[in-house]
């Protein structure tokens, strides 16, 4: 008897649920900041006169040789906007699912570095680098709202994970130099009295947390308009980076000229790709046995394949807001939506 009672019980609670059940549709768009300490250091290609003939990912920071000064530059690739379109399934009115489909872009974090020519040349040369990227993300995650009977105006929480799909870190470097030294050449990095070059990134497998607590009115039985603080902890791991351009100009007798130096650097002064750890086979001149990464002496190395290089991590993490509009699809919903557009007979 007892078993019948139960099993008729729930029979009724999954009738009541399905009832209650409904899909969502959600659009949004919004502003992030790093997040709330923003002690992260980024990363940007090393210009470092000294080892002209090193190419690598290093810590961001303003530096002036002239001056003596050095400080970090400090933020995430998670700053900027975002757009994203969500597609759920509400089991009952006080949970469910949803998955997020989005696109963000950062904003621009910049450097300048004053830096010292290599002998036997006398001055400086700056760089001023300028960073952004741009990134396609899934974002599952589960609903609570705290909705009831009657109410127009209730809150909402969300929590999930992120994990960017496709993307794009992208370095722009406009080095200058005053003087008229012939520096376009490989022991001094192929440098002119201005070198334009642009480094991409891209990402291999990261999985980060995200969590969101927002308010809704809902001003009609199938739809709610909101807004939500969300919060963000992502780490994105490298992949490979590619230096995509590096024209040098050389001011002489009064004309300027453009050489693009990208076949001239090679393979392996162009190609980066990423690994967990160096080892004796790895082609990575400094790594390579006969090298020494503390005089930078090279070693064994193939000119002719990208270069393998320690697994950069960049920060996306942010916290912000977002503003959009929630539909919910269901017989329900619709059919009293309809009803209401019926003429009175």
């Amino acid at each position: 008897m007892m078993k019948n009672r139960l099993f008729l019980v729930t029979c009724m609670l999954v009738f009541i649920t399905s009832l209650q059940a409904q899909f969502t549709l959600r659009v949004a768009g919004g502003y992030s900041g790093p997040g709330i300490q923003n002690t992260e250091n980024v990363l940007g290609p090393s210009i470092d006169p000294a080892t002209p003939a090193i190419d690598a990912l290093a810590n961001m920071a303003n530096i002036n040789d002239s001056l003596h000064t050095y400080k970090p530059v400090h933020g995430s690739y998670g700053t900027g906007g975002n757009v994203n379109l969500g597609l759920g399934y509400m089991f009952n009115r006080y949970i469910g699912i949803d998955v997020a489909f989005g696109y963000s872009h950062s904003s621009d974090i910049s450097c300048m570095q004053v830096r010292t020519l290599p002998q036997p040349f006398v001055g400086y040369l700056t760089a001023n680098i300028h960073s952004y990227s741009w990134a396609l993300g899934v974002a599952p995650s589960i609903v609570i709202t705290g909705e009831k009977t009657g109410w127009k105006v209730y809150p909402y929480a969300r929590l999930g994970i992120s994990l960017p799909v496709a993307g794009l870190l992208v370095d722009n470097i406009t080095i200058t130099q005053p003087t008229n030294y012939a520096l376009n050449q490989s022991f001094t990095g192929f440098l002119g009295n201005r070198t334009d070059v642009t480094m991409e990134t891209k990402a291999t497998v990261s999985l980060g947390l995200t969590g969101v607590i927002g308010v809704a009115y809902k001003p009609l039985p199938f739809m709610n308009v909101f807004v939500e603080i969300n919060a963000q902890y992502l780490n994105v791991k490298g992949k490979s980076s590619t230096i995509t351009k590096w024209n040098a100009t050389i001011d002489s007798a009064g004309t300027s000229h453009v050489v693009n130096d990208l076949p001239a650097r090679g393979v392996y002064r162009n190609q980066f790709n990423y690994v967990d750890e160096l080892t004796a086979t790895s082609n990575n001149s400094q790594n390579a046995p006969g090298g020494n990464s503390i005089s930078n002496a090279p070693g064994t190395y193939n000119p002719n394949q990208p270069k393998q290089d320690l697994r950069p991590v960049v920060p996306g993490s942010s916290l912000g807001f977002n503003v959009g509009v929630t539909f919910f699809l269901s017989k329900k919903t619709l059919k009293k939506n309809t009803d209401k557009d019926k003429p009175k007979s």
